[in-house]
């Protein structure tokens, strides 16, 4: 009988956790969030209601079930992603215009409009791939790399060169700027770097720094990606701790990943504050948040977890399984 890998459950489960608690105050400002839950800001003890996902942890899980498709990676995700964009206007999986690939649409809460992304939406409403040669516009929003994680889920599968690869095309298909290419890549391959090595989060943001700067070297963008990750680490590193502020709104990628790694570094022992940090600031706090929780699951596993929080959580049955069939 195969067991569930806790890593892979804790990226999938982790970064869901994120994206529920700051799906409510998604680009609320600070003031108004303090306002609305106190001093405390919002956090997985006052929250109430039932934690939903949005539009972040549905593409995430997308991502996932097209790993478990025969044939093409890429081809596969384009499916998927088509089939997501179809739960955005519909409301059930009669209504789907051709026969589903996915097994995601057999639980109707996949069916809710959550937000999503614009840049998303429009680009697979085209109808046509785009390539990272040629991209289908000049966007860096976030909407790529909070939903990249399980590429780096299956190292039996992928080298890094393949993971980091495959979720830079992966993001391409919507997403035309380098920078979101090369955050997906980095998000990607930093989870498989924390699956398959025994380091701290640290070394494996190292490390993973170094592969891509080597990889995507002939990309010039690849110097601003690599200055905002060692400005990070650096941040984390200190005594003091800085407002979100500092590293931006998190709305395009390159904000949404520095803000994901210094939460996650500042406050690797401690999952529900490091997910508090990354949700109470002006900005996407959903995304920044689930990418956040998705990088302390990998690291660490469930144990962490707010369990009464996880417990309530919408499609928690689906993100299981897929965590399962993942760990195959």
């Amino acid at each position: 009988m195969v067991k569930i890998n806790q890593q892979i459950l804790g990226c999938l489960l982790g970064g869901a956790l994120g994206d529920a608690l700051g799906y409510p105050v998604e680009f609320d400002q600070w003031v108004e969030i303090k306002e609305k839950y106190g001093e405390k800001e919002i956090n997985f003890a006052n929250f109430s209601g039932i934690p939903l996902i949005s539009d972040d942890t549905q593409m995430t899980l997308f991502t996932a079930n097209a790993l478990l498709l025969e044939g093409d990676v890429l081809h596969n995700l384009w499916d998927c992603y088509q089939e997501w964009l179809e739960t955005q206007f519909k409301f059930h999986k009669s209504d789907l215009s051709q026969t589903p690939k996915t097994w995601l649409v057999n639980y109707p809460e996949i069916f809710a409009s959550r937000e999503p992304g614009r840049t998303c939406i429009m680009s697979l409403m085209h109808g046509q791939r785009r390539t990272m040669a040629q991209p289908i516009n000049q966007s860096k929003g976030c909407g790529a790399i909070m939903r990249v994680a399980p590429l780096g889920l299956q190292p039996q599968r992928f080298t890094p060169n393949q993971v980091m690869q495959l979720a830079a095309e992966s993001a391409a298909l919507t997403h035309g700027h380098p920078l979101s290419w090369l955050t997906a890549a980095f998000m990607a391959e930093l989870m498989q770097q924390l699956l398959v090595t025994q380091d701290t989060l640290r070394c494996c943001v190292l490390t993973t720094l170094q592969l891509i700067k080597k990889y995507f070297s002939q990309i010039p963008a690849i110097k601003e990606l690599v200055i905002n990750v060692e400005r990070v680490l650096q941040l984390a590193s200190e005594k003091t701790e800085i407002p979100i502020s500092q590293l931006g709104s998190g709305a395009v990628a390159e904000e949404a990943l520095a803000i994901a790694l210094y939460c996650s570094l500042k406050y690797e022992n401690n999952f529900s504050q490091a997910i508090i940090k990354a949700v109470n600031h002006d900005g996407d706090s959903d995304s920044t948040a689930a990418l956040t929780g998705q990088i302390l699951g990998c690291a660490h596993g469930v144990n962490d977890f707010p369990r009464e929080f996880a417990a309530k959580l919408e499609l928690r049955t689906a993100i299981v399984k897929m965590a399962w069939e993942l760990s195959k």
